[in-house]
């Protein structure tokens, strides 16, 4: 079921489904200039603007004579949004030049730190369910081969040393898919947080149509990454660089994984040596969280994920996107 969101008076409302939204609008509690958003749109957009709700306003009362309205009461004005509590796109929505405002690592590392406080909860709530998941289906699947350990007997009859190898090698497999696509889900609820719209836990699980992109943009990447450490290093960290924000353009812009990576290496021109200088930070605060007897890294972890989506929001709108 598609969860729709809605602004009304300067507050944000919902989830409500489709058939909701149809009937609030039906009944004229929405206007086409009320701004409503739901997963999938890059923008809240004006109700009026959106084709699938193919909404028509009802017809004005007959005979009523109102006083003029100054434009502070305005009621057929768009409610008051902001990039706090609306997500809306930076002043102008259009994407900056390229390398034209230099990324600043305090000011991501200060937002980042404010979006963790604000969604303390929700953070915790999603990563100890990511953990879970990954972990307790580790632990699932060595089940068969620890049931193996009674003897060597069994262990012949049972499992022949062939199998148990085929076995591993899947399971292997099927543990880093499960980890891309929890990623996935990851990387939209970051991404949602840091452009301040609705953000839930049942997005960890959300994004598996865009699965196959990240797996083969995955390999490109770790391909060209590998080849370039291999070339005394310094390649490998530029192409690492360049190149490694095409996961979070895959979510956000649900490109393709050649379209990720030619857009990772757009938006990363001129400002590679300040993500290298945000990536040595951000491994210093996850240091610091183990140092502070591993309890840290409940915060230095969603910090530094956080830091990194500000960092990408930034290298798109620049400076504008730090505002909320």
């Amino acid at each position: 079921m598609t969860a729709w969101y809605y602004s009304k008076g300067g507050q944000q409302n919902g989830p409500v489904s489709t058939d909701e939204i149809l009937r609030l609008f039906g009944t004229g509690s929405i206007g086409p200039r009320d701004l409503v958003w739901r997963e999938g749109m890059v923008d809240w957009k004006p109700a009026g603007e959106v084709p699938e709700l193919a909404f028509q306003p009802p017809p004005p009362p007959v005979a009523v004579i109102a006083a003029p309205v100054s434009s502070a009461v305005d009621p057929y004005r768009p409610p008051s949004a902001s990039w706090n509590d609306l997500a809306v796109s930076p002043p102008t929505g259009d994407e900056i030049v390229p390398g034209s405002e230099p990324l600043e690592i305090g000011p991501c590392i200060s937002r980042s730190w404010e979006l963790v406080k604000r969604h303390f909860g929700l953070l915790i709530a999603v990563w100890v369910i990511y953990f879970v998941v990954s972990v307790g289906f580790s632990i699932l699947a060595e089940l068969p081969v620890v049931a193996t350990q009674g003897g060597a007997d069994s262990v012949e009859v049972a499992y022949p040393s062939d199998a148990v190898r085929a076995y591993n090698f899947i399971t292997r497999i099927a543990e880093q898919i499960l980890d891309v696509f929890l990623g996935l889900g990851l990387v939209r609820i970051g991404l949602n947080i840091v452009s301040n719209k609705p953000a839930d836990i049942s997005m960890l699980f959300g994004e598996g149509r865009k699965l196959i992109s990240m797996i083969l943009a995955s390999i490109l990447y770790g391909f060209m990454v590998f080849g370039g450490l291999l070339l005394l290093v310094v390649p490998g960290i530029y192409l690492a660089l360049r190149f490694g924000q095409y996961q979070y353009a895959i979510v956000d812009k649900d490109l393709g994984a050649i379209e990720a990576l030619k857009y990772s290496s757009k938006i990363t021109q001129g400002n590679l040596l300040n993500l290298f200088g945000l990536i040595i930070v951000c491994i210093l605060v996850v240091l610091a969280g183990v140092l502070a007897l591993v309890v840290g890294l409940i915060v230095a972890i969603p910090i530094t994920h956080l830091a990194t989506l500000v960092a990408y929001r930034w290298l798109q709108y620049g400076r504008a996107s730090l505002r909320g």
